[in-house]
């Protein structure tokens, strides 16, 4: 089964109070992804009840902490996830992303690497994939609200489709994106440059390779018939 974006919620912000980002639509098994940001580098941020943290806190200068969280759907109704700072004195922004097709078993992130940085383009260090045709995920908060949009390339996938952008004018602004794509065979993607077109105030964006479900092989042939008791019967033709 192919991994594949699914949808991302709305970005939301505050002006120092504690959020909670509303789960796009998702289904049993689905992987979610939080990232939450905060303006003031020396807040920390609890793991939310039942997530995971994949990465953070991840500093960009003085003005920009990250983090990245993932859960498992165990249903189609899980509980949005508080995002509880030490204190609310930094502009706060969050929002999940949802994708689909991932094993159901332990982490889905075959590998994953962070980048901070300020420039454009944002160059992001990329990730291993580790099998043929895995799904390569970029994603991040951009403490700007500048583009619309953002262009992504690599040297392996060489381009990347960009599944969401978002922005927000809570604070200072800030904006979301989503892309992705598939490196056909395992190995490299090498740095993964992010075109904003325009020099944002800072960013922090987490690269990452999901390892795909395994479709459950087909039982043998005879097997289909192991339930099915064999009756006798008597032959009654006449010769």
């Amino acid at each position: 089964m192919a991994v594949t974006w699914q949808a991302t919620g709305t970005l939301l912000g505050s002006t120092g109070a504690d959020i909670t980002p509303v789960n796009p639509a998702h289904a049993t098994d689905d992987i979610l992804i939080l990232q939450a940001c905060s303006r003031v580098t020396t807040e920390t941020l609890l793991t939310p009840a039942s997530w995971t943290l994949l990465a953070g806190p991840t500093n960009t200068g003085t003005i920009w902490r990250s983090y990245w969280f993932w859960i498992r759907a165990t249903s189609g109704s899980m509980t949005n996830p508080l995002c509880d700072w030490s204190a609310a004195t930094g502009q706060k922004y969050g929002v999940v992303h949802n994708v689909r097709g991932a094993i159901a078993t332990g982490s889905p992130f075959a590998a994953s690497a962070v980048t901070a940085g300020t420039a454009d383009p944002g160059s992001a260090t990329g990730v291993t994939t580790a099998v043929d045709s895995q799904f390569v995920l970029t994603l991040g908060l951009v403490a700007d609200n500048l583009a619309t949009a953002v262009t992504v390339t690599a040297t392996d996938p060489a381009s990347f489709t960009q599944r969401t952008y978002t922005t927000i004018a809570t604070g200072a602004d800030a904006g979301q994106f989503f892309t992705d794509a598939v490196r056909a065979t395992a190995g490299a993607t090498g740095a993964v440059s992010h075109d904003f077109n325009g020099v944002p105030l800072a960013w922090a964006i987490l690269v990452g390779a999901i390892t795909e479900a395994v479709a459950a092989a087909g039982q043998p042939f005879l097997s289909r018939f192991a339930a099915v008791p064999f009756v006798p019967t008597l032959d009654r033709s006449v010769n």
